[in-house]
């Protein structure tokens, strides 16, 4: 369910007054709060559903045995077996089909079993939606379990609302059990709470439906469907706008989904923090999806060693290289990540060299030296958007071949251009706007408030097309 259809305010509605209504008897609200999530997931379809309970029971039960058991060899046993359960699982949906295609290539045209398997449709597996978030969520409850003894066992229902929260089940940001228990326990209602909740609600609004579904139908998608036909400047801008666009995108989700929660009485964590103002690709990470930077860090980046063990640079690039295969089977995610992870060790290994030569600088060559760290930076990021975004090596080629041609063609889009502005400058502007507002926003009555947030959905709505396109990372 989208959060930008009408389907979804007709359920998020009575959802929102019941559970303000519940708030203040936790058990009762914890329970309504399962329902309305596998309401909330159950219209993908009952095998979905299905799944998510078993995951869900998985971890669950894995923990409960942790709880149970005190011998060093059993309890690695128990993580280990989940952790495989769950990679199994994101390999059989995310990497089938891949692997029923490669298969079919390899038999002969005549054989039976190549047209069995054409004919049945045996290969034809579907990625269920919120599958890699909700699974993360999930292992991060077991592994902290596993890492302290001492965490009190949790109940199946508690485990089930924490997995299954419908404003975070589709696409993050992930959570992790300390973010999620204690407020599931009840705290009063607030109205800045309130009032932060409806302006990331038109935040999200605003980037989603506005700018980035411009973006996308407008200069994106006709761009990585047809970059020969685009001159080298608007080749360039075509880049430029799909890297603006998977900003927006996700940051707009991610507002929503942050948003939905404040008025439901959670406070999830930050996912984004301007991260197109970074300075360095450490910093980068640091500021994009920030809940997946640092569910990596925390399980996989350290178990491999971090900083501490074995080789810093191999432990980071082998990180990078996981998390872009864990974003899709193909090569063009694994050249991504190991890029990331190249560029994150160059960074490192030019910070380690300034501390060794006690590098400083004037502040005027401080400035220059920020101005030309953010450009490399950006454009980096940028250029590697290019691998993510196109649907195979071919057309990543492509895209990039188009950068450096010199004949004439498509014009772009005038809208687009200040669009890219747009989402270039938000990222100095966007927080200071956001607190202006929701800072104004307090101070007025109720009614006044209403209407304020009334009007303004009514004109991003009325701004956008017809139809709103899923959000990108639901393909995740």
């Amino acid at each position: 369910m989208n959060f930008v259809t009408t389907s979804f305010v007709l359920f998020f509605l009575p959802v929102l007054c019941i559970g303000w209504l519940l708030r203040s008897r936790p058990a009762v609200y914890k329970h309504f709060l399962i329902a309305a999530s596998l309401f909330f997931y159950g219209n993908l379809g009952t095998e979905y559903l299905i799944l998510l309970l078993s995951v869900a029971f998985l971890n669950w039960g894995s923990a409960a045995l942790l709880g149970k058991v005190s011998h060093g060899f059993a309890r690695k046993l128990i993580v280990a077996s989940d952790v495989s359960i769950h990679v199994l699982i994101l390999a059989f949906f995310k990497y089938a089909e891949s692997f029923f295609l490669w298969f079919n290539d390899c038999l002969s045209l005549n054989s039976p079993l190549r047209h069995w398997l054409l004919e049945s449709g045996a290969g034809d597996i579907l990625l269920p939606a919120g599958l890699s978030f909700y699974t993360f969520q999930g292992l991060s409850y077991v592994i902290d379990h596993f890492r302290n003894s001492d965490r009190p066992a949790r109940s199946f229902a508690d485990v089930l609302a924490y997995i299954a929260f419908f404003p975070t089940i589709m696409a993050g940001p992930i959570m992790r059990e300390q973010d999620f228990f204690p407020q599931l326990e009840g705290q009063p209602n607030d109205q800045r709470g309130f009032n932060e909740g409806m302006a990331l609600i038109l935040s999200g609004l605003f980037k989603k439906v506005a700018l980035a579904t411009y973006l996308s139908e407008h200069m994106v998608d006709p761009f990585f469907r047809d970059p020969e036909s685009y001159a080298s400047g608007a080749a360039l801008v075509g880049i430029y706008a799909y890297s603006i666009q998977i900003f927006l995108d996700f940051s707009g989700y991610s507002d929503l989904a942050i948003g939905i929660g404040r008025l439901m009485g959670f406070r999830l964590p930050q996912n984004f923090d301007s991260p197109y103002r970074s300075l360095n690709l450490q910093d980068f990470w640091h500021r994009w999806h920030i809940s997946l930077s640092r569910w990596l860090r925390d399980y996989l980046y350290i178990p491999l060693g971090g900083n501490r063990r074995g080789n810093r640079y191999v432990n980071l690039t082998v990180t990078m290289v996981i998390g872009g295969i864990w974003h899709g089977n193909s090569i063009n995610f694994l050249i991504w990540g190991f890029f990331h992870g190249i560029g994150l060790v160059i960074v490192h290994a030019f910070g380690q060299l300034k501390k060794k030569l006690r590098f400083s600088t004037t502040s005027h060559h401080n400035r220059f030296l920020s101005v030309l760290s953010w450009l490399l930076t950006f454009h980096f990021v940028t250029l590697l958007w290019v691998f993510f975004r196109a649907k195979d090596l071919d057309e990543a080629q492509n895209v990039l071949k188009a950068v450096v041609s010199s004949h004439d063609g498509t014009p772009i889009p005038a809208m687009a251009v200040l669009i890219i502005l747009l989402g270039l400058f938000m990222q100095w502007i966007g927080p200071a706007c956001f607190r202006a507002f929701t800072m104004i926003q307090s101070r007025l009555p109720w009614p006044l408030q209403a209407i304020i947030v009334g009007l303004l959905g009514g004109v991003i709505l009325s701004i956008g097309p017809e139809g709103v396109l899923p959000f990108i990372y639901f393909n995740f």
